[in-house]
């Protein structure tokens, strides 16, 4: 039985989009992190490659609340810095799109701080306890 051109083609297209599945399957996070302040807002991070010298990386949120959050964050190589210079709004359990972040190294930290249960912003909730 000869192979035609239109099924040779076709098993190709199908090994080809299995391949991109697999690769995009095998680079994502699989596991989400609480934050350093809320245990019910998480992240998850994936590497990116790089540009240039710099690490490119997806970070994403998840709200683990049963209602609407808004938050601070920001990201820092330095220990003692803590200063969180973006805001997020999720919906109770949205996950975030992907923001593209980059970094000088491969250690960092995800800070997150000043979270409400208002679009506003106010009252901010203060950080779980143990």
């Amino acid at each position: 039985m000869k192979l035609k051109l239109r099924d040779l083609l076709m098993v190709s297209a199908i090994l080809f989009l299995g391949f991109i599945a697999y690769s995009n399957f095998s680079t994502l996070a699989k596991n989400w992190t609480s934050t350093n302040c809320y245990k019910n807002i998480q992240y998850r991070l994936v590497q990116d490659g790089k540009k240039g010298k710099r690490f490119r990386w997806k970070l994403q949120f998840k709200n683990n609340y049963h209602q609407l959050v808004t938050f601070n964050y920001g990201i820092t190589e330095e220990e003692n810095n803590f200063l969180t210079n973006q805001r997020k709004t999720l919906q109770a359990h949205q996950t975030s799109e992907p923001v593209e972040i980059y970094t000088d190294q491969q250690k960092f930290y995800v800070l997150v701080d000043g979270l409400s249960f208002e679009v506003s912003g106010h009252p901010t909730e203060p950080c779980d306890t143990e």
